[in-house]
């Protein structure tokens, strides 16, 4: 089953925004099996599957290592690591160095352009903890769906993590949810104090963006902007330079 899953598998990368600027920093590499929303079937698949998963993983590493390479330097992509099945992460790059090669200088030269985001929850092994602060020698730590868990926030501690993505939960609605809004504050604070951008998942409407823009969320995702696009049309909207609506504009009623 996983084998297969992975053959028909393709990736896209939905865009993350600076809200200062409205314009293209990053993007997020998601798993596109068969290139479309993975069915609820596939995430099962996903999460049960150690082989499948792995495998997932390390191809979404080297579609971000590749894209990486040919973007220019203000631009970054994040990938999900998931710790559940990752172990010590002895043999994790092997496969990835024989599609890219020299893997060593390719990882160098991308350096904290890469993200790695994982959960909270998903670092309380020790072996997979020693192989995110290997992780995080040479690329950026993300801690992903802040807020959902049930992890102790002492997990964290553990992390040499600079950027924290507010799960949509928490997001849906901050316009209008004077407790959310409350919450928000507390974790842009805080991130701030001790040097961690803060990044808004799910964000669908302008009134939400506007909320997290006048109160120091540092970038934002979600379909507002955009859905997640093939790479290729990624590539084309985060280099244009513009404001996200305008190069849409521009890239839609291109001849």
């Amino acid at each position: 089953m996983g084998h297969r899953l992975r053959a028909l598998a393709t990736f896209h990368i939905q865009p993350i925004v600076d809200l200062t600027s409205g314009r293209v920093c990053g993007g997020e590499v998601l798993w596109r099996p068969n290139n479309a929303q993975p069915t609820a079937a596939d995430i099962q698949a996903l999460e049960v599957d150690p082989d499948l998963n792995i495998a997932v993983t390390q191809d979404s590493f080297i579609v971000a290592l590749r894209a990486l390479d040919r973007m220019p330097p203000h631009l970054w992509l994040s990938v999900n690591l998931s710790c559940q099945f990752i172990g010590s992460g002895l043999m994790f790059f092997r496969p990835i160095s024989r599609e890219l090669g020299d893997l060593d200088s390719l990882r160098r030269r991308i350096g904290r352009r890469l993200v790695v985001e994982v959960t909270e929850s998903g670092v309380a092994d020790q072996h997979a903890l020693s192989f995110i602060h290997e992780l995080a020698d040479l690329h950026t730590i993300a801690v992903d769906d802040f807020g959902t868990g049930d992890a102790p926030l002492s997990h964290m501690l553990n992390l040499h993590f600079s950027k924290l993505k507010l799960d949509r939960s928490i997001v849906a609605g901050v316009d209008v949810d004077g407790f959310r809004q409350r919450f928000v504050k507390w974790v842009v604070s805080g991130c701030h104090a001790i040097g961690v951008e803060v990044c808004a998942e799910g964000v669908e409407t302008e009134a939400e963006a506007s909320f997290l823009r006048n109160h120091g969320v540092n970038q934002g995702q979600g379909w507002l902007w955009s859905e997640a696009l093939p790479v290729e049309l990624f590539e084309s909207l985060a280099l244009a330079g513009e404001a996200v609506p305008a190069s849409f504009d521009r890239l839609l009623n291109a001849p």
